[in-house]
């Protein structure tokens, strides 16, 4: 404690034993074992803000550095992750569960970071624990879908950056809100969507086909039982550029058309999203109002410690929503902000006397029905900066049993004059609020 102005003392014994309480009370109270090895599973699906605040509170030492790994691969530090996850397995006999707790970890920070053979070693062995502990379907279901996956990426040439010399491309907003501009794969222009949410990038079969990528052998799925399985192949684009960026040996998960055709009225299309493996080489993307997208180099000094974090293969964000801090998915692919049912779980007060609706969730495989309130005037806190959102859905029941996430999109994002992430530094920036249209008045 910083002492105070001489003139306040000499503190009343009564006074000091108060300080004393206080000081007493103020010790945080130790997570028991299940509690945090609740933290640290919770982590992989967005809740990695309340593992960082809960870790002085864990006093099992294996635990902690368990914690410690989620919380290295949350800030794209395969390196400490692959660490700390070797020398928890190392240190005595590991039991299935123990194992199945310590290489999703692993696995997650490989896939995040492109190393794809080491995220395949890691699903498979978490697979294994899994098995051996006669784990849940969708949990086996999970790490075999990642191990095939990781698999076919492994067999493949990696991603290459072979030059990059910034340069401002145009972006716009199509019928429903997405961010779209203009790549050349393999020589060729093609419109994608611009999609942070996405841990790989995406084409269509038929714009596979007509940009020329080469289809690996073998298929594999996308999602788990408890996320819409949706059946993929890995094609293979030889050259990709982008905003002054040329990359070689670029995997995009390639889908058949129809899963990417979302039911809005009119009809809508997706053919390519450029996802996390190839915006990351940007290093700094500032996204403004008037429809630019300004790429720049990251001048970090320490890597990873900003307010950014990847939880399993999803970029999170910490927002405070009327003073709740939340944890939100960044999805510049994603129009709408929407909140879980498990915020609506966590938050009851909240919910509390909010109209309900039923309405549709367009995805990859289809639309899902799931019922909504609606939560309006949020005030929308981002560091520094704050905005107004009129409403923002708050999903009631989880669409086709989905477990969805917080989602911070479009409408929050196009709130400010601009939107920045530096992923070497792991930092999100909003710029000033946009002023709101008055509302017409009523008649």
């Amino acid at each position: 404690m910083k002492r105070k102005a001489d003139w306040l003392y000499p503190l009343s014994l009564s006074a000091a034993l108060a300080v004393a309480a206080w000081a007493v009370s103020a010790t945080p109270t130790p997570l028991s074992h299940a509690q945090a090895e609740t933290a640290v599973v919770d982590a992989s699906s967005g809740e990695v803000f309340q593992l960082a605040r809960a870790l002085p509170r864990i006093d099992d030492p294996d635990l902690a550095m368990l914690a410690r790994a989620r919380l290295a691969a949350a800030r794209l530090d395969a390196n400490e992750a692959n660490r700390l996850v070797a020398r928890y397995l190392a240190a005595g006999k590991r039991t299935p569960a123990q194992r199945a707790l310590a290489w999703p970890i692993a696995a997650d920070a490989n896939f995040a970071h492109g190393d794809y053979r080491k995220a395949a070693d890691a699903a498979h062995a978490w697979e294994k624990a899994l098995a051996e502990q006669h784990a849940a379907a969708d949990e086996l279901a999970g790490a075999q879908q990642m191990a095939t996956l990781a698999d076919q990426l492994a067999g493949a040439t990696a991603q290459q950056v072979d030059v990059y010399t910034p340069k401002p491309e145009a972006v716009k907003r199509d019928k429903v809100g997405l961010p779209r501009s203009l790549a050349a794969i393999n020589g060729k222009p093609q419109e994608v969507v611009l999609d942070t949410g996405a841990n790989l990038s995406v084409v269509s079969l038929s714009t596979a086909h007509k940009l020329g990528l080469r289809l690996l052998d073998g298929a594999a799925s996308v999602g788990s039982a408890s996320r819409q399985a949706v059946a993929s192949r890995i094609g293979v684009a030889d050259r990709l550029e982008f905003a002054g960026l040329t990359l070689s040996h670029v995997a995009f998960l390639v889908l058949d058309d129809q899963q990417l055709n979302m039911p809005v009225p009119g009809g809508y299309q997706i053919d390519a999203i450029l996802g996390f493996p190839v915006l990351r080489q940007l290093q700094r993307l500032e996204f403004t109002a008037n429809g630019k997208l300004l790429p720049s180099r990251s001048e970090t000094a320490q890597p990873g410690e900003g307010n950014l974090r990847m939880a399993g293969s999803d970029l999170y964000v910490e927002v405070m929503l009327n003073d709740l801090p939340v944890a939100m998915h960044l999805d510049s692919g994603g129009a709408a902000s929407s909140l879980s049912s498990q915020f609506a779980a966590e938050h009851p007060t909240v919910v509390k006397g909010l109209k309900s609706r039923q309405e549709h969730v367009a995805g990859a495989g289809g639309s899902r029905a799931r019922q909504a309130a609606s939560w309006p005037q949020v005030r929308v806190r981002i560091g520094d900066q704050q905005t107004v959102l009129p409403a923002i859905g708050i999903s009631l029941s989880d669409a086709g049993n989905v477990k969805e996430p917080n989602v911070l999109g479009g409408d929050i994002l196009q709130s400010f004059d601009h939107w920045t992430i530096d992923f070497p530094r792991m930092q999100f920036e909003v710029g000033h609020p946009l002023p709101r249209p008055l509302a017409k008045p009523a008649g």
